[in-house]
C-alpha cells in the first residue's frame, strides 16, 4: 500500500480521539465552577437599599429620594445635570447575580423617567426620576403668563 494512505488514516484516527478528548473535557469543566450559577431571590427592602445607596453615591440628596406610600414607587427628585441612565447601569452591576432585571422608560410628556426592577413579570420596585424644579428668582411677570401688548 502506498504511505499516503497510512498517514491519511492515522491523522483520521487522531482526529477522532483529539475530538473525543475535547467534548470530554468540556462536559467536566462546564459542570464544575467556584461560583453559585443559580440567581438568589431580592426583597423590594434590598432593592430599595441598593438604590439608596447607589443614588447617593451618584450625588442625590436624602431629602431628594422619597417612597411613595402604600406603593413600590420612589419618586428621586434630580438636577439638571444627573441623567438616569448613570443609576440604571450601577444598578444592572449590583444586580448582576441577583434574580431581577432593570427596565428603563423615559416619559417625555411628562418629563420623566421610569426604573423598574422586576423578577419576571412582578414588579419590585419602580424608581421615577425628575428634575428638580429650577430655582430662579422672579422680577415682575413669570415667564409663563403672557405679556400683554399695547397697540
Amino acid at each position: 500500500m502506498d504511505k499516503r494512505i497510512y498517514i491519511i488514516v492515522a491523522l483520521a484516527v487522531i482526529a477522532v480521539i483529539l475530538t473525543i478528548v475535547r467534548e470530554s473535557s468540556n462536559n467536566s469543566a462546564s459542570s464544575f465552577s467556584l461560583m453559585s450559577s443559580t440567581k438568589q431571590q431580592v426583597s423590594g427592602d434590598r432593592v430599595y437599599r441598593m438604590a439608596d445607596t447607589t443614588l447617593r453615591a451618584l450625588g442625590i440628596k436624602k431629602e431628594n429620594i422619597r417612597p411613595i406610600k402604600n406603593r413600590n414607587d420612589i419618586r428621586v427628585l434630580m438636577p439638571l445635570s444627573f441623567d438616569p441612565i448613570f443609576f440604571v447601569r450601577a444598578m444592572k452591576d449590583s444586580l448582576e447575580n441577583i434574580q431581577a432585571e432593570i427596565i428603563s422608560i423615559e416619559n417625555a410628556k411628562e418629563k420623566t423617567s421610569i426604573v423598574q426592577i422586576k423578577n419576571g413579570e412582578v414588579i419590585i420596585k419602580s424608581f421615577i426620576f425628575s428634575k428638580e424644579p429650577a430655582t430662579t428668582a422672579k422680577k415682575g411677570v413669570s415667564p409663563s403668563v403672557p405679556k400683554k401688548q399695547t397697540r
